[in-house]
């Protein structure tokens, strides 16, 4: 009587697919490990943001004002920043509505833009109450924008309001401040929590003229 014969039982490609599902469950639970330890440093140091102009010319530099919960800190190259409390802040718009006000009631009626301008140009370093202040701040780079050599030859810097979330309060009091005190266009950006702000120029760039030190407060 013919026997049949059985082909041996084999576990290889069992135990193949299984090794190929564990490498591939290791691999990813190492990559959910490396994102989740890249979140928490990134949640902890935050996450560096350069501010810069596109398409501007290579002379133009931005200058970023960041607008949080507390108050404005003003970044200049080569310079510590200088925080600007939203109380101060607040301190500040009501004496420049103040001057504003003197100067509608000396020339007796409303000033024109560029009147506007040249009058505050001529009142920011005289009026004791904007010593140190944001608004003495860009009025200095201002000036220094309109003083200096051939354009070709010199930076420009122009104020950036980062906006944060809890910033809308310190954002609107800058925004105020910059139009009603200076040409500057009014340049803002929206930031998500955890960006933080990095020098946006090189360090062999020139610095701006900027304050004394001792403006600005301390955040």
């Amino acid at each position: 009587m013919a026997t049949r014969l059985r082909s041996p039982l084999t576990l290889f490609p069992l135990l193949s697919i299984m090794v190929a599902a564990m490498g591939a469950l290791a691999f990813l639970a190492m990559t959910l490990v490396l994102l989740q330890g890249r979140k928490e440093r990134e949640a902890r140091t935050g996450i560096p943001v350069r501010v810069a102009f596109e398409g501007a010319p290579a002379r133009a530099a931005a200058v970023s004002a960041e607008c949080r919960a507390e108050g404005v800190t003003l970044h200049g190259p080569d310079a510590p920043p200088r925080f600007f409390s939203l109380e101060r802040l607040r301190r500040e718009a009501a004496v420049v509505r103040d001057l504003h006000e003197r100067s509608a009631n000396q020339t007796g009626g409303a000033l024109t833009r560029d009147q506007e301008w040249l009058f505050f140009k001529a009142v920011i370093e005289r009026d004791v109450r904007l010593k140190g202040s944001l608004t003495y701040a860009l009025h200095v780079l201002e000036m220094g924008n309109l003083k200096g050599g051939g354009r070709a030859q010199r930076q420009e810097y122009y104020p950036v309001l980062l906006v944060f979330a809890d910033g809308l309060a310190s954002y609107n009091l800058a925004a105020f401040l910059v139009e009603a005190t200076s040409r500057f266009p009014l340049e803002a950006e929206p930031m998500l929590p955890g960006w933080t702000v990095r020098a946006a120029l090189l360090p062999s760039q020139r610095a701006p003229p900027w304050l004394p030190q001792g403006g600005g407060e301390r955040p």
